[in-house]
């Protein structure tokens, strides 16, 4: 009896020992699902060259910027340091063919990948080919109209040009030769499999293969444009500055400026006066964003940079304006170091094209930020014709760029063409952004800007003081103005003696001349 009961006893600490066993076992799962949501948020791109002196320079870093804009992080790997089977960690992988002759390099080792597969240049893979039934027929030296998304462009010449004559699933834009002999699908994809035959940085194409990234990605957040400034820097003519301000503030236009830092000398007339422009700026609905400079340019490590950018949005905020993020060279936040120095005041970046000296694809991989507009000259877009007198949605955050006027016919001509453009420019402030220095925090939240919580007081700043940058007199001035006053006093008075000295001596001589007419006996 007393077995049976032990029994009894050990099952029943048994069964108590299984029960939290058995709600700790699934715990797992949600690690694996946010692991493989993590995977799904991740790109591979893999590229036969950077194409450099060709069309194709720029595409692979303009891709990068595109899929950072969609809020996807990216791995960049040339096809030469590409490893076997490193696809298969990912759950999205890009190919890109840039120079035809290297295009068979691109898949050695991607057999095994099943994920989603998007290829864009000359010579899909085979899976592709198979997937999406493609046929691919080639030709040389073509005028182009290329039409996507409500958007055309003409006159896109290109020297060689792979176009899909079949293909089965969703087709995105058509491509036709100015001829007619060519009217082709601009791409095409079915099933998480995808292909772009032409792309080129710095025409249509861009736009394009953004409409079919967003559809391949799954990306479905609204978007937006914005006008962009850049090149603002304390040396330019800050009048010009202010009245550009003014005019597109008197159009209706919300805008946002980039602007470089000033980190030594800041007590100085100039830095006064660059704040009072800024001032002027946000007071005329304009929002600033802060450029960040390359720590090499800079002449300092990035430790340095980083303090010294603390400082200057520092001395903004002491001055009332609230930046709402950073601007900054694609290769900055490729790079890891300058990414820590420059951007991580905020989660808000507006990435540019690369200047000098184009960046090779990085082999870590580069995170999103959390609101990140993707830039395009404005004489690029405006070139481009649309099909209403509204312009159709973007399929990106879009920033429309202008460089810093060289002259006031240009400033002038580029506030018409915005106003004119019918481009639905949005206030930068209408969405949710951040910055946050050792000092102070600048935020926007529904149209309206704060600065340490508080409301940023726009209207005492539309017309600053210019106490500020008036340069006090140095008292030897005054020393000086006063022994002016002296001597000219002295000078006066010796004048004054001079003319009487020499009446007495005229009245003199006259008496003495009349005295000896006299003796000689003369008369008058």
């Amino acid at each position: 009896m007393r077995r049976r009961t032990g029994i009894k006893l050990w099952l029943l600490v048994m069964l108590c020992l299984s029960l939290p066993a058995a709600v700790l076992i699934p715990a797992p799962a949600p690690a694996a699902a946010a692991q493989d949501s993590a995977k799904a948020d991740h790109v591979l791109l893999v590229y036969d060259s950077l194409g450099v002196d060709t069309p194709a320079a720029g595409n692979i870093e303009t891709l990068q910027r595109l899929l950072l804009s969609l809020g996807v992080a990216v791995t960049t790997v040339a096809s030469d340091a590409y490893k076997p089977e490193m696809a298969n960690d990912y759950a999205k992988l890009i190919t890109v063919c840039n120079t035809e002759d290297l295009c068979g390099s691109i898949t050695h080792g991607m057999t095994g990948f099943t994920g989603d597969w998007l290829h864009i240049g000359p010579n899909p893979p085979e899976v592709l080919r198979g997937k999406l039934a493609l046929r691919i027929e080639k030709a040389s030296r073509q005028s182009l109209k290329l039409s996507a998304g409500g958007l055309s462009e003409d006159h896109i010449f290109v020297d060689r040009l792979a176009y899909i004559t079949e293909g089965k699933g969703e087709t995105y834009g058509q491509i036709t030769s100015s001829e007619g002999a060519i009217q082709t699908p601009y791409a095409v994809s079915a099933g998480g499999y995808a292909y772009v035959p032409y792309f080129q940085s710095g025409n249509l194409s861009e736009l394009a293969v953004a409409h079919v990234l967003r559809t391949w990605l799954k990306a479905d957040a609204p978007t937006q444009s914005y006008l962009l400034i850049g090149g603002i820097t304390p040396f330019i003519d800050l009048d010009k500055l202010e009245a550009l301000s003014e005019q597109l503030y008197n159009a209706g236009i919300p805008f946002l400026v980039s602007v470089s830092p000033l980190f030594n000398n800041t007590d100085y007339p100039a830095m006064q006066r660059y704040v009072a422009a800024l001032q002027a700026v946000q007071a005329h609905n304009g929002s600033v964003l802060v450029q960040v400079p390359t720590p090499t340019s800079a002449g300092q490590d990035p430790s340095i940079l980083k303090t010294q950018m603390d400082g200057f949005l520092n001395h903004l905020a002491d001055a009332g304006i609230a930046p709402l993020g950073m601007t900054g060279e694609m290769k900055r936040a490729q790079e890891k170091e300058g990414r820590e120095a420059g951007f991580t005041f905020s989660d808000t970046t507006i990435l540019f094209a690369n200047g000098s000296g184009r960046a090779s694809g990085q082999t870590e991989a580069v995170q999103p930020f959390a609101s990140s507009p993707y830039t395009m000259p404005a004489k690029v877009l405006l070139r481009i014709s649309h099909e209403n007198k509204i312009w159709p949605t973007f399929p990106v955050n879009l920033a429309v760029t202008f460089d810093w006027f060289k002259s006031d016919a240009s400033q002038e001509e580029a506030v018409r063409e915005a106003a004119g453009s019918w481009l639905p420019f949005a206030d930068f402030k209408s969405e949710a952004h951040s910055l946050s220095s050792s000092a102070h925090k600048a935020e926007s939240r529904s149209g309206a800007l704060l600065l340490d919580g508080k409301p940023a007081d726009l209207q005492d700043q539309a017309e600053p003081e210019e106490q500020a940058v008036v340069v006090p007199q140095p008292e030897q001035k005054v020393t000086f103005h006063a022994l002016f006053s002296v001597q000219s006093r002295i000078l006066i008075v010796l004048i004054i003696t001079t003319l009487m000295l020499f009446t007495v001596f005229l009245l003199i001589g006259y008496r003495l001349y009349k005295k000896k007419y006299y003796k000689s006996g003369g008369g008058l």
